[in-house]
């Protein structure tokens, strides 16, 4: 690790310095920001824990010459909690999980009259949703922090080359991505998301999980392993509309549990009583599987609201199945699979209106899984309701921020409240509020499961 840190660091400040001697314009962008969530009370579990603690330098450089352009953007991350993850492609992490460098984006741009191209690492935005993945499943997530989360910050580059063909009203992008980027998971000892995702033990079994993303198995890196893509989009008086095709790797792995030192039930005990069966532990290990996805979307603007629709077509997309399935079918002596193939249909409608000084935005979005087995671990039918509200106040120094979602079939929900103050125009201050609340009759729901993640975090930021 320290190696590559050397290596990536070295040439980052060679590109810095080199750039200037043929840029004919060079800039340079960042941010500073410090973050600190503590649990609240009624989380039980974590309550006055520290659930996130960071300080996070950002910095842009780009460079232009004539029709092209470099952009390089990376992250120097401490992390007082030791709650970094590496997945061995976007992020070097320490030991510890103390520090990681993440190269977000370094990529060359060539702009000519009807064509451009764009090759290296970038961070690829699709759909209309707002803070919810339908159609935008080219780019991993970084999904090892769940406390004060951006859903638009936590996208990771790729490493691509997209070749587009522009005209006034249309735009179309093919991509070919030769190297698979999984997602970043939460790995790391001190990352308090692990225990959730990976409990120590369950009903007293020990469970021993994946420890580094290198325990988990990846694509082999070979041309055939490749990932495609492909979007079109047309910008009309009446409406914006795409097209999206996508052809790869689940960003996240399909997980296995394999017991060890089982002692089966016993017919000979000499007094007829039985001895029962008794896993004393269990491994736990993860693979990627193949992906498709249909999608398209339209923005379609009426008088002061705009409507967004957007649909995914998954076909034979591979759901996880559950612990209990696969024990029992280990235990029968039967096949066992970590995940089974169904088709699977995703459909948002949203509404956007902005009137002074306002932002409102409202969404649902429904998730089927057909021909539904019990065996998958997520039901055959899920919805949800968003609804999120911007206010800016005292000459927009001063922005009120709420935003909520509600699962429809359990009704667990979840809310944020984010409060944000500029000092002046390079400092603000933010205080972000997380609940999250368990359905009607006990039940977990969508957002359930987070409970203990219920946090108040205070963030400082300075851009420059």
């Amino acid at each position: 690790m320290k190696s590559h840190s050397f290596i990536l660091a070295c040439f980052t400040l060679g590109a810095t310095f080199a750039l200037p001697s043929f840029a004919q314009e060079l800039n340079f962008s960042g941010n500073l920001s410090s973050q600190m969530g503590v649990g609240l009370p009624h989380t039980h579990e974590n309550k006055g824990d520290f659930l996130l603690g960071q300080t996070i330098f950002d910095g842009t450089i780009k460079s232009y010459l004539d029709e092209a352009s470099v952009v390089v953007n990376a992250q120097i991350i401490h992390d007082a909690l030791g709650s970094q993850s590496a997945n061995g492609y976007s992020a070097l992490v320490s030991d510890d999980g103390s520090f990681a460098l993440k190269l977000k984006e370094a990529y060359i741009d060539w702009k000519g009259e009807m064509l451009a191209l764009r090759v290296g690492r970038q961070i690829v935005s699709w759909g209309k949703a707002d803070d919810i993945q339908i159609t935008d499943v080219i780019c991993p997530k970084d999904e090892a922090s769940f406390v004060a989360s951006d859903y638009n910050e936590s996208r990771l580059g790729i490493d691509a080359v997209r070749l587009s063909l522009l005209t006034e009203k249309i735009q179309a992008d093919v991509y070919y991505i030769p190297f698979f980027t999984p997602s970043i998971l939460p790995l790391a000892k001190g990352n308090p998301l692990k225990a959730k995702v990976f409990p120590a033990n369950v009903d007293g079994i020990r469970i021993y999980a994946p420890e580094d993303y290198r325990d988990l198995e990846h694509p082999k890196k070979h041309v055939s392993n490749s990932e495609y893509a492909f979007r079109a989009s047309a910008y009309t008086t009446f409406a914006d509309v795409s097209l999206y095709y996508f052809y790869g790797w689940d960003d996240t792995p399909f997980f296995k549990y394999r017991p060890n030192m089982v002692i089966y039930n016993s017919a000979d005990a000499k007094d007829n009583s039985s001895i029962y069966d008794d896993i004393f532990e269990i491994d736990i290990s993860g693979k990627y599987k193949r992906m498709m996805m249909i999608g398209l979307d339209a923005a379609i603007p009426v008088g002061e609201f705009v409507i967004r629709l957007e649909e995914a077509y998954f076909p034979k997309r591979h759901f996880q199945t559950t612990a209990k399935y696969q024990m029992q079918r280990q235990f029968s002596g039967k096949n066992v699979k970590s995940s089974l193939q169904k088709h699977q249909l995703i459909s948002l409608a949203g509404l956007d209106w902005t009137p002074s000084g306002w932002t409102i935005t409202a969404q649902y979005v429904a998730d089927i899984v057909f021909d539904h087995d019990n065996a998958i671990d997520r039901k055959s039918f899920e919805h949800q309701a968003t609804l999120s509200v911007e206010k800016t106040l005292l000459n927009e120094t001063l922005t009120l921020m709420a935003s909520g979602a509600l699962d429809l079939r359990a009704f667990s929900s979840a809310a944020e409240l984010e409060i944000d103050y500029k000092l002046n125009d390079a400092i603000t201050l933010s205080a972000i509020g997380d609940l999250y609340y368990g359905g009607i009759d006990h039940k977990k729901g969508l957002f359930g499961d987070y409970r203990n993640f219920s946090s108040i975090t205070f963030k400082g930021k300075i851009s420059f």
